[in-house]
C-alpha cells in the first residue's frame, strides 16, 4: 500500500515505527557534553532533540511533549532552574520523566520547591553517557511497570454486585 503523503510503498509502517522511537529533549549548553551524550542516546535508538539554552528549551517544550527531558541547571538566556519551573507548572509535562544532569548541586532558593519533580538528579562529575542511558532506560521501564500494574490491577466489583442485588 502506498504511503498517503509520500506516494510510494514502504517496506515498513512509517507511522508505527516513528511512534515507537522515544524522543528525549536534551537541554545542555556545553556542546562537547551535548555531542557526547547525544551520540550514546542515538546509538541506543532514541531520537534526541538538543536545546542549547533555556529559551530554546522552553520553545521546544511549548511545541511538543518529549518522552523524557534531560536538563542542565546552568544555561544561558533562561536558566535551567527557570526551565524546571516551566516544566513543573505545565500540566502537559506532568508525566514526562525528568533528569537533572548538572555540574551544580546548588539551586536558587526560589526554585528549590521544584526539585522534587525531578525523577533523578545526576552530577556531571559522576556521570558518563552510559550512566545516563541506563538511568533513562530504568525510568522508562519503571513507567511501563507502573502503567501495566494500574491496567492489570484487579477491580473490586463487590460493591457493584451488592448494590445491584440489594
Amino acid at each position: 500500500m502506498a504511503h498517503p503523503l509520500l506516494g510510494i510503498s514502504l517496506p515498513f509502517d512509517l507511522e508505527n515505527t516513528m511512534a515507537k522511537v522515544k524522543t528525549i529533549l536534551y537541554c545542555e549548553d556545553d556542546l562537547v557534553v551535548l555531542t557526547l551524550y547525544r551520540k550514546q542516546l542515538q546509538q541506543a535508538g532514541y531520537h534526541v532533540i538538543a536545546a542549547q539554552d533555556g529559551l530554546e528549551s522552553m520553545k521546544n517544550l511549548s511545541m511538543f511533549v518529549p518522552d523524557a527531558i534531560v536538563l542542565d541547571l546552568m544555561m544561558p538566556k533562561f536558566s535551567g532552574e527557570e526551565v524546571l519551573q516551566y516544566v513543573c507548572t505545565n500540566p502537559r509535562l506532568a508525566q514526562v520523566p525528568l533528569i537533572i544532569l548538572s555540574s551544580s548541586s546548588v539551586i536558587d532558593q526560589e526554585f528549590e520547591e521544584y526539585l522534587g519533580r525531578a525523577d533523578k538528579r545526576l552530577l556531571k562529575n559522576d556521570c558518563t553517557p552510559a550512566i545516563l542511558l541506563e538511568t533513562i532506560q530504568q525510568l522508562f521501564a519503571s513507567r511501563v511497570d507502573e502503567n501495566s500494574t494500574r491496567l492489570s490491577a484487579p477491580v473490586d466489583d463487590s460493591s457493584v454486585s451488592r448494590s445491584a442485588t440489594g
